[in-house]
């Protein structure tokens, strides 16, 4: 039987933003941590913080606010803006994989759809 598979990203003279920055600030939001958000994803914390430079820089804007560490310990935040991209990239996708999925079904239906008997 046939899948759908697909892949969407943002593209500005580059890959700006996709599943995968999206996962890594969804982990940072849930964590409170860059470096715990990374290990979860199997993701070194230098790569993580070097995407996230990247993304920042093709923006024009931080993702995500650090406190160093002391007594209390580090950490790090989403900034507003990161929120808001979060957000409205996750609706995005939603909303994508809900309208990919009904035209793959209309143009590629299941046998048992097919089948009148």
């Amino acid at each position: 039987m046939l899948e759908l598979k697909y892949k969407i990203w943002f593209e500005d003279g580059g890959k700006v933003f996709g599943k995968g920055p999206q996962s890594l600030l969804i982990g940072v939001r849930k964590t409170g941590s860059l470096m715990e958000a990374a290990k979860q994803l199997n993701m070194s914390y230098n790569k993580a913080f070097t995407l996230i430079k990247s993304i920042e820089k093709r923006l024009g804007y931080k993702l995500i606010e650090g406190k160093v560490g002391g007594a209390g310990g580090g950490g790090s935040r989403l900034t507003a803006e990161a929120e808001k991209l979060l957000d409205a990239y996750t609706a995005f996708a939603d909303e994508c994989e809900t309208a990919l999925t009904e035209i793959f079904r209309r143009h590629f239906p299941s046998e048992d759809a097919q089948k009148t008997d």
